[in-house]
């Protein structure tokens, strides 16, 4: 038996599907959908995992600061990979916006 190449998507994903709980979730959701070319994404889906690159980061950061009004760390993604992550960090930004 030789080595058989494996297609990413007959591989499936590890864990249940989460849905977004929250409307910063959701639009993450949407957005990262949208950049990965999926149809849907679980909010514990960690982003590399899903084949994301620093291009496709580079689409969710300009995709992100503009739907939020928010500037994210360059790292966000990195130290935040998963939606979950990402909206504890942009619900952080946005609280610290309304305290100025």
């Amino acid at each position: 038996m030789g080595n058989v190449p494996v297609l990413r998507d007959e591989i499936p994903l590890l864990g249940a599907y989460v849905a977004p709980r929250t409307p910063i979730e959701r639009t993450l959701a949407e957005i990262f959908c949208k950049a990965l070319s999926m149809d849907k994404v679980s909010i514990s889906d960690d982003f590399e995992d899903l084949g994301g690159n620093s291009l496709i980061a580079v689409s969710i950061y300009a995709d992100i600061e503009k739907t939020f009004d928010v500037a994210l760390p360059t790292a966000s993604i990195a130290h935040s990979p998963t939606i979950a992550q990402l909206a504890r960090t942009i619900e952080k930004l946005v609280a610290g916006r309304g305290a100025d």
